[in-house]
């Protein structure tokens, strides 16, 4: 005779003892997955900010090792835009301001977007510190809101000091081109050597 022998399924109480542990896994292990997750995003945030950081003052200092002469701010001021003279026609002035949150730099009369999309930039100043060596502070501050909830803002402020190479004969300004102007803190204009000055003009945050 062959015996069948039967299993029997799970009972109510084990699925009860099932549905109690895993919840209290869950309740134990999601709390950290939020946790990594929130630190990585703010980590990803976090570098984004300082790279921005180091590109801008990368490009501000390889523009100052080329400049011949501080435009704007004049010397023993300060001012919300860095206008550099150089030898070069083409390329001559450098101009770094921010419009609408973003570090534009400016060369000649063809402008270009510095800083990240993701991130806004703001408090830019510059100060003229020239005395027997052309020189200037620069600080600002850059900001990036963390995808988390609740949003967190990761602000971070910069500051650097460069000093112009001495030049023994300038020749940026052979054309003769008035001095680059603010207009109700919202317009700037300067002038580009090109048989003659042409004048030029785009929106910035110029007001000191």
């Amino acid at each position: 005779m062959k015996i069948i022998t039967m299993r029997s399924g799970t009972t109510i109480i084990e699925l009860l003892i099932f549905t109690a542990i895993f919840g209290i896994l869950g309740t134990a292990v999601l709390p950290l997955l939020f946790l990594s997750s929130e630190k990585r995003l703010l980590q990803q945030t976090q570098a984004l900010v300082e790279s921005n950081g180091t590109q801008i003052f990368k490009q501000i200092g390889a523009s100052v090792l080329e400049a011949e002469t501080i435009l704007d701010p004049p010397v023993q001021a300060s001012g919300s835009v860095l206008t550099l003279q150089t030898g070069s026609g083409a390329e001559s002035p450098v101009i770094f301001a921010v419009n609408s949150g973003s570090l534009l730099l400016i060369r000649h009369a063809t402008q270009e977007i510095l800083s990240s999309q993701q991130i806004h930039v703001e408090d830019f100043s510059v100060q003229n510190t020239s005395s027997t060596a052309q020189s200037i502070i620069v600080s600002f501050t850059l900001s990036r809101i963390t995808q988390i909830q609740p949003a967190h803002t990761y602000r971070r402020s910069f500051q650097a000091a460069f000093t112009l190479p001495p030049v023994d004969h300038p020749s940026g300004g052979s054309c003769g081109c008035a001095l680059p102007s603010c207009v109700a803190g919202t317009s700037y204009t300067w002038q580009v050597c090109e048989a003659g000055c042409l004048t030029v003009s785009t929106a910035l945050e110029c007001g000191t």
